[in-house]
Formats: structure tokens, C-alpha cells, sequence
């Protein structure tokens, strides 16, 4: 996949948010709630990030399937220290959210982060 991207093809918005996770006096869990990575902006909405969003597909999606991954992707963006796999991600309005199954700094330069997703489901 790619291992880089140009500036024009970082067209997709996403936002990723960390899962806060609240207990009740007795230490029973209570509460779930999610706060953005990148903050707000002046209007209170999430800070978007910019990157490039590659779908499975070909012999890519078969592993996929075999893997049992549901809705498989890629993204390709610049890199930030604060983006690690218990953050979920969000695509533009999507209501529901990925998760990341991997995040590969390309090459240890610290310009490049290749993000594997996957969309989040229920428990089984």
C-alpha cells in the first residue's frame, strides 16, 4: 500500500477520539464517553485531521475476509505522537466508528503514519 502520500491526495477527513471510561463509587464501570485527540475548535467541533483513505480491495479484501475483518482500510497521514491503536476513528460524518488494528510509523522517520482500520462491531 502506500508508504507515503501527496498533498492533494490527503482528501479525507477523519477524526479520532480517545474512549473515556468512568467508574461509579463501588468501582463498577459507569459511564463510556469519548473526548477528541486534536481538540476543539472556536465552534466546538472536532479538529479534523487530513489523509488519504484506501478501501480493501482485490486480494487484499480476500485476506480481509479470511481474517474475519469487517470493512477493511487504510489511511495514510502525517504523523502526530499522539495516534495510537485504543483510539477510535471516525470518517467525516460517519456516525459509526473504525478501529485501529495497527499504526505503522513509515520507516522510523517520524513523517509518515500508515494506519490499518477496521469498523468497530459488537462484542461476540
Amino acid at each position: 500500500m502506500a508508504k507515503q502520500a501527496r498533498a492533494g491526495e490527503l482528501r479525507t477527513l477523519v477524526y479520532f477520539r480517545r474512549v473515556i471510561r468512568g467508574t461509579d463509587e463501588e468501582g463498577y464501570p459507569k459511564t463510556e464517553d469519548e473526548e477528541p485527540v486534536f481538540g476543539r475548535d472556536g465552534g466546538g467541533q472536532d479538529i479534523p485531521v487530513h489523509c488519504k483513505w484506501i478501501n480493501a480491495h482485490g486480494t487484499e479484501a480476500f485476506t480481509a475476509m479470511q481474517m474475519q475483518l469487517r470493512e477493511p482500510a487504510t489511511l495514510t497521514m502525517r504523523y502526530s505522537p499522539k495516534i495510537d491503536s485504543t483510539l477510535l476513528v471516525y470518517r467525516r460524518e460517519d456516525p459509526q466508528p473504525y478501529e485501529i488494528i495497527s499504526v505503522d510509523n513509515v520507516e522510523d522517520r517520524g513523517k509518515w503514519l500508515e494506519i490499518k482500520v477496521q469498523r468497530k462491531g459488537a462484542a461476540r
